[in-house]
C-alpha cells in the first residue's frame, strides 16, 4: 500500500471516532430535550436512537475496513506479481548465463581435444604422455566425449603396438639363436616389450568410468602386441582382445568379464584373482598362466592351450573346456561343478580336492592325473582314459564310468563309491562300497 493510502487511512481512523462521538451526543441531547415526552420515553427513544446510530456507524466502519482490506490485498497481489516477474527475469538471465557458460565450456573442451589429438602425433614422448592424460581429464569432465576419447586411445594403441607379423617374429628368433654372445641374446629377449606412452594409454583405458558407456560399446584392442603390459585391477569388461599378445602381462585382479580373448596369447600372464566370467578364450594360449583364485564361471576355453597353468582354487563352474589342453595343470581345490571337459587333455593334471560334481569328462584323457580326494559325484567319465590316474579317496558316487579305458580294479578299490556308481563291465564293485 502506498504512503498516501496509509495517511488517508490514518485520517479516517481519527475522523470516524470523533464524528461518531459527536453524532451520538447530538442525537442524545435532541431526544432528551423533546417536549411532551416523559423522562422514561425520552431515555428509551434516546437509547434506541443511539443503538441505531451505533449500528449504522459500525456498518460504515466494517465497509471501510473491507474496502481497505481489499485495497491491501490488491496491493499485495501487485507486489507478488511484480516479484514473480522479477523472478522470471532473473531465471531467464540465469539460463542465458548458463547457456553462455556451457557454450564457452564446450568451446574450451573442443580446443583442448583438438590440441591433445595433435600432440598425440608428436615425436616427443613427454608431449604424447601429456596428450594422453589431457584426454583422460576431458573424458572425466565431459560424458558426451567419453566414448570418443576411449576410441581415440584404443586406436592409438592399435596403430603403435600392432601384432608383429610371423616374418618379423621369425627374424627375431633367428637373431636370438644366432647371437654369439649369450648376454646379447638375453638382452634381446628381455628387452621391454611395451612403450611408456602405450602403457599410459592402456592405464587410462583400464581405469575409465564405464558408467558413461552403453552396453553395446566394446573397446577394440584386437591384434595388438602388448607383452608385459600392466593391467593390475584394470576394468577391461567386454573388451575385444582377439589375437592380442599379452605374454607375461600383469592382470592381477583385473575385470575381464565377457571379454573376447579368442586366439589371444596369454602365456605366462598373471591372472590371479582375475574376473573372467563369461569370457571367450577359444584357442587362446594360456600356457603356464597364473589363474589361482580367479573367477572363470561360464568362460569358454574350447581348444585352449592351458598346459602347466596354475588354476588352483579357481571358480570354473559351468566352464566350457571342450578339447582344452590342461596337461600338468594345477587345479588343486578348484571348483569345476558342471564344467564341460569332454575330450580335454588332462594328462598329469592335479585335481586333488577339486570339486567336479556333475562335470562332463567324456572321452577325456586323464592319464596319470591326480584325483585324490576329488569330488566326482554324478560326473560323466564315459570312455575316459584313466590309465595310472590316482583315485585315492576320490568320490565316485553316482559317477558314470561306462567304457572307461585303462581303468584297473586296484584304482577302484582306493576310491569311494556306492551302488549308484556305474563301472565298466570288466570291473567289480568293491565290498566296502555301500
Amino acid at each position: 500500500m502506498s504512503e498516501n493510502n496509509t495517511d488517508t487511512l490514518k485520517n479516517w481512523l481519527i475522523v470516524l471516532p470523533v464524528t461518531f462521538i459527536l453524532f451520538l451526543l447530538i442525537v442524545f441531547l435532541a431526544f432528551v430535550n423533546v417536549e411532551g415526552l416523559s423522562t422514561e420515553q425520552r431515555l428509551d427513544y434516546g437509547t434506541k436512537a443511539l443503538t441505531t446510530t451505533g449500528t449504522i456507524f459500525a456498518g460504515i466502519a466494517v465497509f471501510i475496513n473491507a474496502f481497505y482490506a481489499a485495497k491491501r490485498a490488491e496491493a499485495m497481489d501487485k507486489s507478488a506479481l511484480a516479484a514473480n516477474e522479477s523472478a522470471k527475469a532473473a531465471l531467464k538471465n540465469a539460463e542465458a548465463a548458463l547457456k553462455n557458460a556451457n557454450v564457452a565450456e564446450d568451446k574450451q573442451i573442443t580446443e583442448r581435444f583438438a590440441k591433445a589429438i595433435e600432440q598425440l602425433g608428436s615425436e616427443k614422448i613427454e608431449v604424447r604422455l601429456g596428450a594422453i592424460y589431457t584426454l583422460e581429464r576431458i573424458a572425466k569432465d565431459s560424458k558426451d566425449d567419453h566414448w570418443t576419447i576411449m576410441e581415440v586411445l584404443t586406436a592409438f594403441v592399435r596403430e603403435n603396438a600392432p601384432l608383429k607379423k610371423e616374418e618379423k617374429a621369425e627374424k627375431r628368433k633367428l637373431l636370438i639363436n644366432n647371437s654369439s654372445d649369450t648376454q646379447e641374446a638375453e638382452d634381446i629377449e628381455q628387452k621391454p616389450k611395451i612403450r611408456t606412452d602405450i602403457q599410459a594409454a592402456l592405464t587410462v583405458i583400464g581405469r575409465r568410468n564405464c558408467d558413461n558407456e552403453q552396453e553395446n560399446q566394446n573397446l577394440d584392442l584386437h591384434n595388438i602386441d602388448i607383452k608385459k603390459a600392466n593391467f593390475e585391477e584394470a576394468n577391461l569388461e567386454r573388451v575385444y582382445l582377439y589375437k592380442a599378445n599379452l605374454q607375461n602381462a600383469r592382470l592381477f585382479k583385473a575385470n575381464l568379464q565377457g571379454a573376447n580373448l579368442v586366439a589371444a596369447n596369454l602365456q605366462g600372464a598373471d591372472l590371479i584373482k582375475t574376473k573372467l566370467q563369461g569370457a571367450f578364450l577359444i584357442a587362446a594360449n594360456l600356457q603356464e598362466v597364473f589363474l589361482s583364485s580367479a573367477n572363470l564361471e561360464g568362460a569358454n576355453f574350447c581348444d585352449a592351450d592351458m598346459q602347466g597353468a596354475n588354476i588352483s582354487e579357481a571358480k570354473l563352474q559351468r566352464a566350457y573346456l571342450y578339447r582344452a589342453d590342461l596337461q600338468n595343470a594345477g587345479l588343486f581345490k578348484t571348483n569345476l561343478q558342471g564344467a564341460f571337459l569332454s575330450e580335454a587333455n588332462l594328462q598329469g593334471a592335479n585335481f586333488s580336492d577339486a570339486d567336479l560334481q556333475k562335470a562332463n569328462l567324456e572321452e577325456a584323457n586323464l592319464q596319470g592325473a591326480f584325483l585324490s580326494e576329488a569330488n566326482l559325484q554324478g560326473a560323466v567319465l564315459r570312455e575316459a582314459n584313466l590309465q595310472r590316474a590316482d583315485l585315492t579317496g576320490t568320490n565316485l558316487q553316482g559317477a558314470d564310468l561306462r567304457g572307461a579305458e585303462n581303468l584297473e580294479q586296484q584304482q577302484i578299490e582306493l576310491a569311494k563309491g556306492d551302488r549308484t556308481t556305474i563301472l565298466p563291465e570288466n570291473l567289480q564293485r568293491p565290498d566296502h562300497w555301500k
